[in-house]
């Protein structure tokens, strides 16, 4: 039977790709899986959430699963203090997944040098770099020499939020039929022809049509009023930069709930 992760026999192309994919479909996972979307340096927020997940879980319980769901960066006043929690407060008895957003892209791209950080300025950017202690005098001082300016970025971010950004997978497979994405799927391709751009930056047709394959999609970046429940997908954002709240989505037995 056709899987949306085997590559259709009638198509050889590879789809442009530089990020990994978590392939954890054949994984021993009896826990629970939690989902947290769009962050956006709502650093109160992610606590918040993981509060709410840690008293979710029952004594002894099996070892759960936090799905992060990217944009980590950008809009919210705390881009540097999310990323720090998550690579150094780990949380007992949970394998945390952290999947890369579009924006959490395009800051790896600006301080890899592959983007002109006054681009990104527009889309948060000014607000991420407040986090790492440059002052908005300093930022459009700089923002007249593109070098100069994406110079004093590298300078602020540390080496670990660099590999931290560098390393994020853009897709993970757990179990028979949940793809945890950022922003979707392009509608009925394979996971492996997906490029890297269609899972961070897709809305339609996915947001239209659905993945069109035999999957349930759990994604974020477009913001809803409210979780959105369809049959093929998921969809979380709820704008946490605005309202100061995280969604948290709980998957369990097949079952699925908001925390």
């Amino acid at each position: 039977m056709w899987t949306p992760w085997k590559q259709n026999s009638q198509r050889s192309e590879k789809a442009a790709a530089s990020r990994q994919r978590l392939d954890l479909r054949q994984w021993d996972m009896t826990g629970n899986i939690y989902v947290i979307p769009d962050i956006h340096g709502c650093l109160h927020a992610l606590h918040e959430a993981e509060r709410r997940i840690a008293a979710d879980r029952e004594d002894g319980e099996d070892i759960a699963i936090i799905i992060y769901l990217g944009d980590y960066v950008d809009r919210g006043p705390d881009s540097a203090g999310v990323i720090e929690h998550l690579i150094e407060d780990p949380i007992k008895r949970t394998h945390r997944i952290m999947l890369c957003g579009n924006h959490d892209q395009i800051f790896h791209a600006v301080l890899s040098a592959q983007a002109d950080p006054r681009g990104w300025m527009s889309l948060g950017g000014r607000e991420t770099l407040r986090s790492y202690g440059m002052y908005d005098a300093d930022i459009d001082r700089l923002s007249a020499s593109p070098r100069k300016l994406a110079e004093a970025v590298r300078l602020h971010v540390p080496d670990s939020h660099k590999l931290f950004l560098k390393l994020l997978p853009v897709a993970a497979c757990i179990g028979p039929r949940h793809i945890f994405v950022h922003a979707g799927l392009y509608p009925g391709r394979p996971l492996e022809l997906q490029t890297d751009e269609h899972l961070m930056w897709i809305r339609e047709p996915f947001l239209t049509n659905g993945p069109q394959m035999p999957v349930v999609v759990v994604h974020g970046h477009t913001i809803v009023r409210e979780p959105e429940f369809r049959e093929d997908r998921i969809a979380l954002d709820t704008g946490a930069y605005r309202s100061g709240h995280l969604t948290v989505l709980k998957i369990a037995k097949g079952s699925v709930s908001l925390i």
